[in-house]
């Protein structure tokens, strides 16, 4: 299928996604770069192609099953009912088993992805992806962290739970983004932080609660675009005597006052200058949350990327595309939840053995969950291996003619889903290849969809629902922790939105105790979408500067200083992940730089 439909003079191509059928660019950088690394232009959007990545990435839905080789029970990303081998991390890392028993030899009369398809089905996967932890079964792509429980993407943790991308954390409990940063809770990109709560975008602050964009600050509540300050309620100056009687008369241990704290502090939040887009460090780089790049384009919550295009989550990226999750790779191109590669192509959980730090593994496509591996295509779960095809092993010379004779035939016989979508040799895995519903993946936190929505769209769904016996404790949770009783930890409660059930656990309590904070009415996962509901999209909208002169254009905010513009209008055009219907006032970095830093 040819997606592209005109041609401009500029070079530019624009083309019709095969999946949301909308127009996409292809821009003449775009084509160098495929041409460099000898693929066809893709044929799915931008947007569509970080979908069906992430659609192959489980995070946070975890069962109890047996492993199939030792039968001892463990913690798995992959269901009961599912029929894939699924072995614990114990067995999967030992020598009880080959890998290259499950070799097949390739039909050039067959789809390559529905041969794929079968050997991904076949192939025993690993329960968990976590390493050298210690009291942290229920940790999923997480690394040396100890007593933590139901974090997520992170790693040196210790003493936390329910925490997304926490790096060197301690203490902490319910944060997305959360770095080097102690007794944290429901937090979302703060970095180098004490005690700060319910806050957003805050660095070296130390009891900061309900406050934006807040650096180097201490004993704050409710505020916004501060700088070094101390004692300050709503943006207000007050004295250390003022704070203290306001902070004993609004106690945050009662869910009663910190709701009313954050009803108080939303207009303020909103009142303040927002910089247009978080990069720092960088040069000629577009996206959010962009730290040490150079030409980055499309890039969101990444750092030391260099010459890269449409990167998520990624880190330590030089001259690649269509990253999610990924670290450490040099040409690279549709890949995901790994590193530690070079010149690699539409790969999922491939990595070296460092892969925060250099590449030790080279040359794969269309690889599944292997490490430290070299020229191989179409493999699932190798270590340590060269020249292998499905599985097979074959000498450098065969290896390189079998995997010519495979990519012309990817183009000559492509695979095609229910949905008329053509897989051709260029193209991610198909969305149906995913070993989970697409309900079990971190698509879900982004592209929301239902059942039937996913179905339609050619994705999986996950039925399974764990075998509980659950009776919803008659049980009212105190309004204050102080009144909180042992006696709770044995009570299944009721999610106030879900209506799912949920347990406060022991390292909780303790503490929501210890910080004075009240128990939560809603479960973990419903706190998780709570937070990503606040996130800014992976999108860029093409905005003005919103300073008009002497005050902002939305007439709620007046300026400290004359700006570079004068008394007129702001002429900076941005791009920002700011729609224009979103309350928040956006500055460009010239303005913003002159009332807020």
């Amino acid at each position: 299928m040819n997606s592209e439909t005109k041609t401009h003079s500029t070079g530019s191509v624009s083309s019709t996604c095969q999946n949301c059928h909308g127009s996409f660019v292809i821009e003449p950088e775009d084509f160098a770069f495929y041409e460099k690394i000898q693929v066809p232009p893709p044929t799915f959007c931008p947007e569509c192609r970080e979908k069906r990545r992430i659609a192959f990435r489980n995070e946070r839905s975890l069962y109890k099953r047996k492993c199939d080789l030792c039968g001892k029970e463990v913690v798995s990303r992959i269901s009961p009912d599912k029929p894939y081998p699924t072995y614990c991390r114990d067995c999967w890392h030992s020598d009880k088993w080959d890998v290259l028993s499950y070799g097949m030899d390739f039909d050039p009369q067959r789809p390559f992805f529905a041969q794929y398809k079968k050997l991904l089905h076949l192939v025993p996967h690993v329960s968990m992806y976590n390493g050298n932890v210690v009291n942290s079964d229920w940790v999923n792509q997480e690394t040396d962290d100890k007593n933590c429980y139901l974090n997520v993407g992170g790693h040196y943790n210790q003493d936390s739970a329910y925490n997304t991308y926490e790096l060197y954390g301690k203490d902490s409990f319910d944060n997305h983004w959360l770095l080097n940063s102690e007794f944290c809770y429901e937090n979302i990109g703060c970095m180098r932080c004490y005690r700060v709560f319910f806050s957003r975008d805050c660095f070296d602050c130390q009891d900061v609660f309900f406050s934006i964009d807040c650096r180097n600050c201490t004993n704050v509540i409710g505020s916004a675009g501060l700088r070094n300050k101390k004692y300050v309620l709503f943006n207000k100056q007050v004295s250390q005597k003022e704070y203290d009687d306001f902070f004993k008369a609004h106690p945050i241990s009662s869910h009663t006052a910190a709701a009313e704290l954050r009803e108080k502090a939303t207009p303020v939040w909103h009142s303040i200058p927002r910089r247009y887009s978080a990069i720092f460090k960088s040069v000629n780089s577009t996206g959010n949350n962009i730290n040490e790049s150079k030409n980055a384009r499309y890039v969101f919550d990444s750092e030391k990327v260099e010459d890269s295009k449409f990167l998520f989550i990624s880190g330590w990226i030089k001259d690649s595309y269509d990253e999610t999750s990924h670290g450490a790779a040099e040409l690279s191109y549709e890949c995901s939840s790994g590193g530690g590669v070079y010149n690699s192509k539409f790969v999922s959980y491939c990595m070296g053995t460092d892969p925060l730090k250099q590449a030790h593994s080279f040359n794969l496509e269309y690889c599944f969950a292997i490490a430290d591996c070299e020229d191989c295509f179409g493999c699932v779960g190798l270590r340590n291996k060269k020249n292998c095809i499905l599985n097979k092993q074959y000498s450098e010379e065969e290896y390189r003619t079998k995997v010519a004779e495979i990519r012309d035939q990817m183009m000559k016989v492509p695979y095609v889903d229910m949905l008329g979508r053509e897989y051709r040799y260029g193209e991610f895995f198909p969305a149906d290849l995913s070993l989970f519903g697409y309900n079990e993946t971190a698509a879900m936190d982004y592209y929301l969809l239902t059942r039937d929505e996913a179905l339609a769209q050619g994705y999986t769904w996950s039925d399974y629902e764990s075998e509980m016996n659950v009776q919803f404790s008659e049980y009212e949770i105190s309004d204050d922790i102080k009144d909180v009783k042992d006696d709770v930890l044995e009570k299944v409660l009721k999610c106030e939105v879900s209506a799912k059930p949920y347990k406060i656990i022991p390292m909780e309590l303790a503490f929501y105790r210890r910080m004075g904070l009240p128990l939560p009415r809603r479960a973990p996962l419903q706190r998780h979408k709570d937070r990503v509901a606040k996130l800014l999209p992976r999108k860029l909208f093409d905005r003005m500067c919103e300073c008009g002169g002497a005050k902002s254009d939305k007439g709620g905010y007046m300026n400290t200083v004359k700006h570079f513009h004068g008394d007129g209008p702001c002429p900076n055009t941005v791009q920002t992940s700011y729609a224009p219907d979103r309350p928040e006032i956006v500055y460009c970095e010239q303005c913003y730089q002159s009332e807020v830093v």
